[in-house]
């Protein structure tokens, strides 16, 4: 960025800056100049600048001067100055008054008449109306009249106004006297000289300054005008105070270089008193972090009296620089493992100053810390986090303390800083050693004897079930057990895995721990059935591991493992069978049951037997007794071993069921009841009436003889033929049953019309031995009677049925 060399404080005329790249730009009051800039003032302007070292320096018309930093360096600059003489049109008024006198020349009978015209009565010598003027036109460079008053010296004033010589005319006064030359007193201005300056106003009193005091930010001074002759013009800072003998500055202000008001607050003729107030408005960019320095602002104070003597002479004002203060913070929090972050802001007693950052004027960052963690904001907001694992927090141990300090920078807008400390308390708490995952109800692990190779549901990979729980030692872990089993010790951790068989003979494991985490694993294995509660069905047997943990300062913590081993229990399952009424089924009702792991010895599982199918309860005792159902009864003994005898024609021909209940019961006394079904079939036994033989009264005789089962005791028209006895089989008239069937007859073999002989294979003769008398004893010819046996059939397994045989008794009729 280009160095700023000055600020332009007056202007007459068109005056340009011309950039390196020939950009000229016109310039006015309170414009800026930069170092590499040319000033041109051109053969109508001057200027007037307020460089930033508080010098002065005015430029005349005509000139071009470089704007470098050797301006600042009280470095005398070349000013370019045209080389020709000066025109009488360029002299002003005085100077060719100057060089007529020089000639001996009368100026009031050679020059021309002023512009309210010559004397009234040409009367040489005589005073005349009108104006002239006086223009410093350089000051930066130099000017060598022969003659008159020297130029050099003057620095840095804006150009006067006219200034009035003559206002004289024929009737305004008499001729001065000759050999007495009027009276030219000085022009002189004091109090202006006060060291460093005339007024010293601090940023510090601004509203957002260190020392906020809205009445400091206006400082009121004054000045002393001694012209015995009269002030013609007076300016301050380009104010024009007095104008050709009027007054007509008071009360006006202006915005100065830096942005704030100077302002001319009276003037007294009578005394010379100028009096003015200087109001500062805002925070200034002073010199980049160079602490309480001062910036300043030159006002150029110009008099001039009325017959032209001129004072000049500078009023200063300095601002001076508010700075930030850092004051050291803490914070009543003390950072544990009950309370990991701290927070808060360090500008709270801090003093930002009046240069303030918008986003806030801390150094911002993350600062790592001996116990943890600072991250500062640029609005002064912090967090600290404690890091509970940081070897050095961990060296404190229970209800040691320590002090972390972090050192901060505030930095204000034009880069002066402060710098404070930070202190925030670290406390390591006696914190206990607590133990997690051991508190799971009914147990960390549970593991089921159905698993078991014999048990009721085999599997081998569940007979080992894992976990993990873990210990927590803000303090350090130093001892920890398990059941026995050495975890750590001294702080050190065994190696893994580590295993011991538990006091029912199972196996547990520690299989690891991570110290960074504080967890161990573990695992339980199931190697037999255990002895559980007899006969309180799917119980657990519990082990129990104490676990015992202690921290580097002796807090100490412990918990219990615990292991639960649920019972598996003998599940009977519903056995059904089928049988023919009268026959037999046997079989084992343990063969679709499940005896589970507690196997008994002697495997006499079943305790009891009854009919019906109430399962609700136990069934006890009848084992080897025959147990009567419905339609049959059944035997069962302790290992199973049933048989069921259905009792013949039991059930009618679509068939019923019996059912009967038994218990088995485990070695630890845990039962199981079921129902055994029986179903009984009919043995469809069907016996029909034989109506196949024929005997004949005809044959009738006295004698037993062929196959006759005795003699008759009539003789028919034929007794010499045999129809009077004949044969059949009732083979044909039965059905059904199981096996061979057996046949007898049912009452006696003599009926009423003869005599009858029934085989068991079913074959059968009948013997007619008397003459039936026909009904209604009508002449009807040879009619049929009949007579009529029952008989019984038998299957093999003792069904039976009934049923008749009838003979057919044809009637014997005289022959004429």
């Amino acid at each position: 960025m280009a160095k700023l060399v000055g600020v332009v404080g007056k202007v007459v005329g068109q005056v340009f800056a011309v950039g390196d790249d020939g950009h000229r730009r016109l310039l006015v009051e309170g414009d800026r100049l930069f170092a590499g800039e040319q000033l041109e003032t051109g053969s109508e302007g001057a200027v007037a600048v307020r460089l930033q070292n508080g010098a002065e320096l005015t430029l005349g018309r005509g000139s071009s001067l470089e704007m470098t930093p050797d301006l600042l360096a009280d470095r005398a600059p070349h000013v370019q100055a045209p080389d020709t003489q000066p025109s009488n049109a360029q002299l002003s008024d005085v100077e060719q008054l100057q060089k007529a006198i020089a000639a001996g020349a009368d100026p009031t009978q050679e020059a021309e008449a002023t512009a309210a015209g010559g004397n009234p009565g040409g009367v040489s010598g005589a005073l005349g109306g009108g104006h002239s003027f006086v223009i410093l036109t350089e000051v930066a460079g130099r000017v060598d009249p022969t003659i008159g008053f020297p130029t050099a010296g003057f620095n840095g004033f804006p150009l006067l106004a006219n200034l009035e010589l003559g206002g004289l005319d024929g009737n305004d006064a008499a001729p001065l006297p000759a050999g007495a030359p009027p009276a030219d007193n000085p022009v002189s201005l004091t109090g202006l000289d006060v060291s460093p300056a005339e007024l010293s106003l601090d940023e510090a009193n601004l509203p957002q300054g260190s020392a906020s005091n809205p009445l400091a930010l206006t400082q009121s001074g004054s000045f002393t005008v001694v012209a015995a002759d009269g002030v013609f013009n007076l300016s301050v800072g380009g104010i024009n105070v007095v104008t050709a003998g009027v007054v007509t500055g008071v009360g006006q202000s202006i915005v100065t270089g830096l942005g704030n008001v100077l302002t001319i607050t009276g003037y007294n003729p009578a005394t010379g008193v100028v009096s003015y107030s200087y109001t500062l408005t805002g925070a200034e960019h002073h010199p980049e972090g160079a602490g309480t320095n001062t910036l300043g602002e030159q006002f150029p104070v110009l008099v001039s009296d009325t017959d032209g003597d001129v004072a000049s002479g500078t009023l200063d004002v300095i601002v001076r620089d508010d700075v930030p203060r850092a004051v050291n913070d803490s914070n009543a929090t003390t950072a544990t493992e009950q309370h990991l972050e701290l927070s808060g802001n360090v500008l709270t007693n801090d003093i930002q100053g009046a240069d303030r950052i918008p986003s806030g004027p801390v150094v911002a960052g993350t600062f790592v810390g001996t116990y943890g963690t600072l991250v500062l904001a640029a609005d002064g907001s912090y967090t600290y986090t404690l890091n509970t694992n940081d070897p050095d927090f961990k060296n404190l141990h229970g209800g040691g303390s320590g002090v972390e300090n972090f050192t901060y920078t505030l930095k204000d807008a034009d880069g002066d800083t402060s710098t404070a400390t930070l202190t925030l308390n670290v406390s390591n708490l006696d914190d206990p050693v607590t133990l997690g995952g051991l508190d799971v109800k009914g147990g960390e692990l549970t593991v089921y004897e159905k698993n078991l190779a014999d048990g009721s549901a085999p599997n081998p990979d569940a007979l080992t079930q894992s976990g993990t729980f873990t210990v927590t030692a803000p303090d350090g872990l130093q001892t920890l057990n398990v059941g026995g089993i050495t975890v750590v010790s001294g702080g050190v951790a065994a190696s893994f895995p580590q295993s011991i068989t538990t006091t029912l003979g199972n196996t547990l494991t520690i299989t690891g721990y991570n110290p960074a985490t504080g967890v161990i694993s573990y695992s339980y294995t199931l190697l037999d059935n255990e002895s559980h509660a007899n006969g309180d069905g799917a119980n657990s047997l519990s082990e129990h591991f104490t676990v015992t943990a202690t921290d580097t300062d002796g807090s100490t913590a412990t918990g219990s493992l615990d292991v639960n081993i649920v019972d598996d229990l003998p599940k009977a399952n519903p056995d059904a069978a089928s049988v023919v009424e009268g026959g037999t089924v046997s079989g084992n009702v343990l063969d679709n049951d499940t005896s589970g792991a507690d196997v008994r010895a002697d495997g006499r599982y079943v305790v009891g037997v009854r009919a019906g199918s109430d399962t609700s309860t136990s069934a006890s005792g009848q084992l080897g007794d025959p147990v009567q159902g419905q339609y049959g009864y059944l035997t069962l003994d302790a290992q199973g071993n049933a048989t069921y005898h259905a009792n013949p024609n039991a059930v009618a021909p679509a068939g019923a069921t019996d059912v009967f209940v038994y218990t088995v019961r485990d070695s630890d006394g845990d039962e199981s009841t079921t129902t055994i079904t029986i179903d009984v079939r009919d043995c469809s036994l069907i016996a029909g009436p034989d109506s196949e033989v024929t005997v004949y009264e005809k044959a009738l005789d006295l004698n037993k003889d062929g196959n006759d089962l005795a003699g008759g005791n009539v003789t028919g028209s034929e007794p010499g033929s045999t129809g009077e006895t004949a044969s059949g089989s009732l083979a044909s008239s039965v059905s059904g049953g199981v096996g061979g069937l057996t046949f007898t007859l049912v009452g006696n073999a003599t009926g009423q019309y003869g005599q009858i002989q029934l085989n068991t294979d079913g074959t059968y003769t009948y013997t007619l031995t008397s003459a039936p008398n026909s009904p209604n004893h009508v002449n009807d010819g040879p009619n049929v009677l009949t007579e009529s046996f029952t008989y019984q059939v038998k299957d093999s397994l003792g069904n039976t049925t009934t049923s008749t045989i009838v003979i057919s008794i044809v009637d014997d009729v005289p022959k004429a």
